[in-house]
């Protein structure tokens, strides 16, 4: 095959980005892995969208599939970017389409969706400017940039328990985030996130993963945000397979998968959960593009799934390509085959 791995790497220069503005982006490490795993299946080719532009793209030779990791660097629907190029030229590619990363990076269009859909997920109000009226949610809440992942904008200060503490942190984070917030119930109980692999129909949700905060103890409120994620980062908190019921693992599993069909997920994602006081799951959000380190010292939770489904890095890499060649062969996807592409300048 005649692949190509599509990633946004840190930049060499980085003098003019603070260290949430790394948080998205890949290491080599990440890419060298890749590559390797994908080298196992045809030749490849690295385009790295944060030094190449979409007219550079454009102009290389159709490949027969390519590995999405795009992050993307600039505006909210930053991860929707490369694969609308590929959607342009129909190319094929691993992973969702523009429009479910559009709506799936912006948390509350997410969870006007699931709520339209009737899957559980915490009371919420979206905040555009500073506080001036009561939003009618039970204290504690929790404030959130509207369109940030890795846990960017997230910290233990951001649950607070009344309007005076709200107040303060919307004006703050409006003027420091430049972006809508996302203000939502905070729920007391455990918290899981959900590795899938699959298409509409054939979702597999992969051994679940509970944060552990016991593990955490810098975050007295128990939030998984960027300090955990990268501050104070280890493989103690990610408890995998979880210790859960079946009663439990079945309404996590129906959950999940009802939210991948609900928001149109294509190939592979993952889905972030919490429980209420009473034990009941909610949905938090949805990553459709999630990060896969393999490392064990520093590995991404979805990568820790499947290892503990009992895969490879090299085996979830081909499991993810092997997952997206089925969907464009299959019947269903019909609709949106790729079909006679315009050449492309590569091509010629």
């Amino acid at each position: 095959m005649d692949l190509a791995l599509c990633i946004s790497l840190t930049p060499k220069d980085t003098s003019h980005l603070g260290d949430e503005d790394l948080a998205e982006l890949d290491s080599p490490e990440l890419r060298d892995a890749v590559v390797r795993a994908l080298e196992r299946l045809g030749t490849v080719r690295v385009w790295d969208t944060t030094t190449l532009s979409p007219k550079e793209i454009a102009a290389e030779r159709r490949p027969d599939l390519i590995f999405n990791l795009s992050e993307g660097i600039y505006g909210t629907g930053r991860e929707a970017q490369a694969p609308a190029l590929f959607e342009w030229l129909q190319w094929p590619y691993v992973g969702s389409d523009p429009v479910t990363l559009g709506i799936t990076h912006d948390k509350w269009y997410t969870k006007c969706i699931l709520d339209r859909a009737g899957i559980p997920t915490p009371r919420a109000a979206v905040m555009h400017r500073p506080l001036d009226r009561a939003l009618g949610l039970a204290y504690p809440v929790i404030a959130k940039p509207v369109a940030e992942g890795a846990g960017k904008g997230i910290y233990d200060a951001n649950v607070v328990d009344d309007d005076a503490a709200l107040a303060a942190l919307v004006s703050t984070y409006l003027e420091r985030y430049r972006q809508p917030l996302l203000v939502e119930e905070f729920l007391p109980g455990r918290e899981f996130t959900a590795a899938v692999i699959g298409n509409r129909g054939s979702f597999e949700v992969l051994p679940l993963v509970e944060i552990d905060f016991t593990a955490i103890p810098r975050s007295p409120r128990r939030v998984y945000g960027y300090d955990a994620k990268f501050t104070w980062h280890s493989t103690k908190h990610m408890l995998c397979p979880a210790k859960v019921d079946s009663g439990l693992q079945r309404d996590i599993e129906s959950l999940v998968i009802g939210t991948c069909e609900v928001l149109g997920i294509r190939d592979w994602a993952r889905v972030d959960l919490r429980l209420d006081g009473a034990g009941k799951p909610y949905v938090l959000e949805v990553n459709p593009l999630p990060g896969i380190y393999p490392d064990l010292d520093y590995i991404s939770c979805f990568t820790k799934s499947a290892y503990a489904a009992g895969m490879t890095f090299e085996g979830l890499v081909e499991r993810l390509v092997r997952t997206a060649m089925e969907r464009y062969r299959s019947d269903w996807f019909l609709p949106h085959k790729v079909g006679p592409h315009p050449a492309s300048p590569g091509d010629a």
